[in-house]
């Protein structure tokens, strides 16, 4: 090999997916598994309809999801934590919009330990009121300490904003919220919503056949009640424009700029992603070439769109020195004029398109990637092939499609500008 000539340049290859197969157990719980042999361990992820949306108040769902390791019926809380240690496996819990998730990951010498502790926690948990307190007192803690972040407070006004004030979107509670929180409120969501029939658990890893009866024995006793009935909330978003939250003591002020998003469903979306790329979307785009590199105003500026079952919503994000807010809001607004007047030279529009390409490769990379990007995709109703629909649209979008998107739907009219800080 020599080293002094470099290797010539290949256009990625479309990846290759893992198969994914199903089975739904007498109760109507759906298991969907990834299998590979070579894994000496398995994640499972159990997926269930008990998101902040439908919680009866504010902080119920997130405090009943992680309320669960805290005791059972038949094990405490340092019992359920011993299990889990004693045994290598690592549980986690993320409470959503509509859905939330438990995870854990376990070696497969010890599925029927660690499975069957899974269990019992969706099954027979118990919210034991002194831990409940610990609970509620450290959460207390958190939130105070939020609030005295600017970029917290811009991105939950920005939410705020976009979606009203009632809209479960815009997630709004206070200190008091938590100490409404009781025992028999997280029992009643933990009921209602546990043991629906709408619940998805995703293996992947080595899920040989006695990992499959162990989660079939282990989950077959819970209910099949049907969902009760989810409540439509309208929107009610403020007219768009700059909003400002006072915090005098910061020395940053933190600046979101944004409006409604591109679903991921939609036809534009990957020329709404390459779009987004160019802008703010990596390390780097024109936001951090500007005002990073050339201004030195802030260590990292970046633009994402977030997709929700409901609607999306797209932002740039940065915290800057309040004395360059204005100026940093100034050159953003003219990134933006710039994809609408001027085409994107094709030499940057293939570097975008190659990285955009490569996180796509990084997102299915392994089994566990992909049981990940399955898990997420089976919620909008399509699955992994959606990633080929991508890559074969990146091939064929231009600069002119990219005027176009930018043109459509970053206009300067319809955004949001907040500011928190000085």
């Amino acid at each position: 090999m020599n080293r002094n000539i470099e290797p010539p340049i290949t256009e990625i290859s479309r990846p290759t997916l893992w198969g994914h197969q199903q089975i739904t157990l007498p109760n109507g719980l759906e298991i969907v598994y990834l299998h590979d042999p070579n894994q000496e361990v398995f994640k499972l992820d159990m997926v269930v309809p008990a998101g902040s949306y439908n919680q009866p108040q504010p902080v119920v769902a997130s405090s009943m999801l992680n309320m669960l390791n805290e005791g059972t019926r038949k094990h405490t809380a340092d019992e359920i934590a011993e299990l889990f240690d004693y045994h290598g496996a690592y549980v986690d819990f993320n409470c959503g919009v509509h859905k939330s998730e438990i995870s854990m990951i376990s070696l497969n010498k010890y599925a029927k330990e660690t499975i069957r502790m899974v269990a019992e926690m969706i099954l027979e948990s118990v919210f034991p009121q002194k831990e409940l307190e610990i609970y509620i007192r450290n959460r207390k803690q958190q939130h105070l300490v939020s609030i005295e972040k600017t970029a917290y407070l811009a991105r939950m006004e920005f939410i705020y904003r976009l979606y009203g004030d009632t809209h479960p979107y815009a997630n709004r509670f206070t200190l008091e919220d938590f100490d409404r929180v009781t025992p028999e409120i997280l029992m009643n969501f933990y009921k209602e919503r546990m043991q629906a029939s709408r619940c998805r658990i995703m293996l992947c890893g080595n899920i040989n056949e006695g990992v499959l009866r162990e989660v079939s024995e282990a989950f077959t006793p819970m209910g099949n009640l049907p969902l009760p009935e989810t409540e439509q909330f309208a929107m009610h978003p403020y007219a768009p424009g700059r909003y400002h939250v006072s915090k005098p003591d910061a020395v940053q002020t933190s600046i979101r700029i944004g409006k409604s998003g591109v679903s991921l469903l939609d036809e534009e979306y990957t020329d709404f992603q390459i779009l987004n790329m160019i802008l703010g979307g990596y390390f780097g785009s024109r936001l951090m070439s500007n005002i990073r590199e050339e201004k030195g105003y802030t260590y990292g500026i970046g633009s994402y769109n977030v997709n929700l079952p409901l609607a999306a919503y797209w932002m740039i994000a940065t915290d800057v020195n309040a004395d360059q807010a204005e100026a940093t809001i100034d050159e953003c607004m003219k990134e933006i004029r710039r994809l609408q007047t001027e085409p994107v030279p094709e030499e940057e529009l293939h570097l975008v398109k190659s990285y955009f390409n490569g996180e796509l490769l990084r997102e299915l990379d392994g089994v566990f990637a992909q049981s990940d990007a399955l898990k997420h995709k089976l919620n909008y109703g399509t699955d992994n092939s959606f990633y080929f629909r991508i890559i074969d649209r990146i091939r064929t979008c231009t600069a002119e499609d990219i005027t176009r998107m930018a043109n459509k739907y970053l206009r300067p009219e319809e955004m949001y500008i907040i500011t928190a800080g000085r």
